[in-house]
């Protein structure tokens, strides 16, 4: 479990750092394609974080049953 958690709190502090960079951005005026796509970065990372959290939680898994990944996926939109 503790691995999973180093895991968990590195996405985290890799989330932390991409928005700190959106706030620099828009501080620069930096064109809006480029902030979307930053924001958007975001959007999946923390997705994939959902989806890592679920995946490592056994109290969200059914009995005897390993949750399908693009289930998963699904729940949050990704691709």
């Amino acid at each position: 479990m503790e691995k999973e958690n180093d895991i968990l709190i590195k996405r985290i502090s890799r989330l932390e750092g991409q928005i700190g960079g959106i706030k620099k951005m828009i501080l620069e005026n930096r064109t809006c394609d480029d902030i979307i796509t930053q924001v958007m970065a975001v959007r999946e990372a923390m997705s994939a974080l959902g989806v890592e959290i679920i995946k490592n939680d056994l109290a969200c898994q059914p009995k005897n049953k390993k949750l399908d990944e693009r289930y998963l996926k699904s729940l949050f939109k990704m691709n």
